[in-house]
């Protein structure tokens, strides 16, 4: 290919990178520019935090949902809780490897069963497969276009994966393509495996359920763009939104239990708590907890700026958020009523398109990790005081990825994967 046609080729894929995401993204740091270690002096956070940490979680007897520990998921299990099995790192971590995968990593970044491989996919438009001791790439495969979804590991090792040439990937943990599933949009949400081992996602306005054996059990239209990843709560129900202003529930055979009209897009994935509570974030600038039987309104907090990811539910039961301009945070509400009772500020441009993607994750003491576009990750512990912050070369918009050792694991806009230990 020419040097002409390069060009052309990488402007286009910008253009689209930025029109998925309605905002602008900031051009990657050149390679001598990015940071090589987290052990530089820390700066005070430039909006003080206040009260993000709620101290330790419940002791494990106490908690009605063990975590999975191994991340295999987005957010680790088909809740989107988003709990940890692991401590995270208390000081500035030392960074172990990072590799350059070709491409921005919007998706979080999934293990094998024994951790020992990494799965990335990017937007360069593959999925790559890392060794998680020195970041030595095992294999990588073609997806035909960006991959904005996160990989997801069945039980048996299978690794489902979507991309934007609008099909569904059943690749084996050799790298080899099992089958491919054929959708009516681009196949842009993290995939979740279901009890009975069907893998529920969402591409264009479908949300698609399919065997291992890549036969679709059934789907279910809505009337405009999903761009959320599924989310299942009790006997199998199906939660998810809309850019039709809709929050959905879908019974585990397809057919429709309820709709809510929330009033704006619904972009970032739901939550669903341990007592079955399901939780959404709108571009109302709203996060809403509906009833999961009925579909009404239990209470709806206005956190003043777009919360576009996936949303997390601690050990505690509270629900946590990023939130866009113009004033990007992550947030703490209450399960019960909504309130919020803890936020962590980073600095803002002031524009209603830059912010905090998503739900932080928890680790096993109650501390919190998650990224922003100012192109940092954060560590907040569980009393609020900022433990370590990490930059990287683009905006991390991909939730954290914590090993069960404490190894730490980013992907960036940056288009490279970071794994950060404690020194």
């Amino acid at each position: 290919m020419g040097v002409v046609a390069v060009l052309v080729a990488m402007a286009l894929a910008a253009a689209a990178f930025a029109s998925r995401h309605r905002r602008t993204v900031a051009a990657p740091a050149p390679a001598s520019s990015r940071p090589r270690d987290a052990t530089s002096s820390i700066p005070s956070s430039p909006i003080a935090p206040h009260g993000l940490g709620a101290g330790p979680p419940p002791p494990p007897g106490d908690a009605p949902a063990p975590s999975p520990g191994v991340v295999q998921m987005l957010h680790g299990d088909a809740r989107h809780t988003d709990r940890a099995v692991g401590r995270a790192p208390r000081s500035a971590p030392t960074l172990v490897w990072s590799h350059d995968v070709s491409g921005p990593v919007e998706a979080q970044i999934t293990t094998s069963s024994d951790e020992q491989t990494l799965y990335v996919a990017s937007l360069g438009g593959s999925l790559s497969a890392l060794a998680r001791a020195d970041g030595v790439e095992r294999w990588t495969l073609s997806l035909g276009d960006r991959a904005y979804a996160t990989p997801c590991v069945a039980r048996d090792g299978t690794i489902y994966v979507g991309s934007d040439s609008k099909k569904l990937v059943a690749v084996s943990p050799e790298g080899k393509v099992k089958w491919s599933l054929l959708t009516e949009g681009d196949a842009d949400t993290g995939p979740v495996v279901a009890g009975d081992d069907v893998v529920v996602f969402a591409a264009g306005r479908t949300v698609y359920a399919v065997t291992p054996f890549g036969h679709v059990k059934w789907r279910f239209a809505a009337k405009r763009k999903v761009f959320t990843s599924p989310a299942i709560g009790r006997s199998g129900r199906v939660f998810f939104g809309s850019q039709d202003h809709h929050a959905y529930a879908i019974s585990g055979e397809g057919a429709l239990v309820w709709s809510v009209d929330l009033g704006a897009d619904v972009d970032g994935a739901p939550a669903v708590g341990d007592d079955g509570a399901v939780f959404f974030g709108t571009d109302g600038d709203e996060i809403v907890r509906l009833d999961p039987d009925a579909g009404g309104v239990v209470w709806r907090t206005n956190v003043g700026g777009y919360v576009r990811g996936v949303l997390s539910v601690t050990r505690g039961g509270d629900v946590l958020a990023g939130v866009y301009g113009p004033t990007p945070r992550e947030v703490r509400l209450r399960a019960d009523d909504g309130s919020v009772i803890g936020q962590f500020a980073i600095q803002g441009t002031g524009a209603r398109e830059f912010g905090v993607h998503g739900g932080a994750l928890e680790d096993d003491t109650g501390a919190l990790l998650f990224g922003a576009q100012d192109d940092v990750v954060y560590a907040v512990g569980e009393t609020s005081e900022l433990l370590w912050r990490f930059p990287t070369g683009g905006d991390v918009d991909a939730p954290v990825t914590l090993l069960t050792d404490g190894s730490v694991v980013v992907g960036s806009d940056d288009g490279r994967v970071y794994l950060l230990r404690a020194m």
